[in-house]
């Protein structure tokens, strides 16, 4: 076999081969692919990544039993539907590791279309003991910004919770008030900010802001 028959044969069986580490980095996975123009895609999706932080910059997607892949653009993305959940492509900001701006695929916690949002995204790092580790990470849409999304452990809302978080819900004063007064269920501070009150206390500021009257 020719070297260039033998690169082929490699891409060709990475391209069928069915794996899964991330909703970043899968192989082969049966998904639903929405395109900005309308068109709902049924298939198989391929997404590689070099880490659990640089921007994708496109997807792979076999239509119905095809076995034959074709490159779709972020741009050209709406959302893709798989293991039921919709994942949205987003710029994720603020996290320090890597200096905060890379678009990916994350998963939408709170409706589509609604004034704030959250998300989280998927990471795998190893642990101390060399193994690999699956986390993930909130981050929060802000109101007037379609986008951009931020961690919630970043410099954008700690230290001072409350000082940077209100300003952002002025339009629903009885929220802000709250914020402001460090409210137990909508305030949370730099330290002991463990990862379940971090996420219970966004989702109740999403859900006053909301539906806020």
């Amino acid at each position: 076999m020719k070297p260039y028959q033998l690169l082929l044969f490699v891409l060709l069986w990475g391209c069928n081969t069915p794996y899964y580490a991330t909703v970043n980095n899968m192989g082969a996975q049966p998904a639903t692919l929405t395109l900005t123009s309308g068109q709902v895609l049924n298939g198989k999706i391929q997404i590689r990544t070099f880490d659990s932080y640089s921007t994708i910059s496109n997807v792979a997607f076999a239509e119905g039993v095809s076995k034959t892949y074709k490159t779709y653009y972020l741009n050209e993305i709406d959302f893709l539907f798989f293991n039921g959940s919709n994942y949205s492509v987003k710029n994720l900001k603020g996290n320090d590791m890597w200096g905060g701006n890379a678009l990916r695929f994350i998963k939408e916690l709170t409706p589509a279309g609604s004034k704030l949002q959250l998300f989280e995204h998927e990471t795998i790092s190893k642990g101390t003991d060399g193994k690999e580790v699956k986390e993930t990470q909130l981050f929060v849409q802000l109101p007037g910004n379609t986008r951009d999304v931020y961690n919630a452990q970043s410099e954008k809302f700690i230290p001072n919770f409350d000082e940077k978080v209100a300003p952002y819900t002025t339009a629903c004063i009885a929220l802000t008030n709250k914020i402001k007064a460090k409210d137990k269920d909508f305030f949370y501070a730099f330290v002991n900010q463990g990862a379940v009150r971090r996420k219970q206390v966004w989702m109740n500021i999403v859900n006053e802001y909301n539906n806020c009257k």
